[in-house]
């Protein structure tokens, strides 16, 4: 299934200096496939998994297997919560755990499927993919 993703030439302004879109290149074989998405961009920005685009690529598209889900952590709760800026109190202060220490018990840890999961440039989810991963097997 490959597909053709536009790919943006790099621009000279008049200042001398270079805008450059960033590219995403096969996990597989490396080939620039074109401009990176905003999904990707988010995902990176934050330390999440990219999603394998071997079936995008020419070279490996043919023998690509079907991308793998990726079981990650998250924090959920209310953005009061996750920002700590709530008014809860927290009830294991001074223990060992530190989400415990710095998160009021209204917020906890989730596993989520990395790859179907989608995430906006802050880090906040926009859709949530519960694990295990009802897409493809892990």
């Amino acid at each position: 299934m490959t597909t053709t993703r536009p790919s943006t030439p790099d621009r000279t302004n008049p200042d001398g200096t270079t805008t450059i879109k960033m590219k995403r290149a096969c996990n597989g074989c490396g080939e620039r496939l074109g401009d990176i998405t905003d999904e990707e961009m988010a995902r990176a920005i934050n330390g999440l998994p990219l999603p394998d685009v071997r079936q995008e690529c020419p070279t490996c598209a043919p023998t690509a297997p079907t991308p793998r889900c990726l079981p990650t952590k998250i924090l959920a709760g209310d953005m009061l919560c996750l920002d700590a800026e709530c008014d809860h109190e927290h009830s294991a202060e001074g223990s060992a755990d530190p989400i415990e220490d710095s998160y009021c018990d209204e917020v906890r840890e989730e596993t989520v499927c990395a790859i179907h999961t989608a995430f906006s440039i802050d880090g906040t989810t926009t859709h949530v993919e519960p694990w295990p991963c009802k897409h493809t097997a892990a």
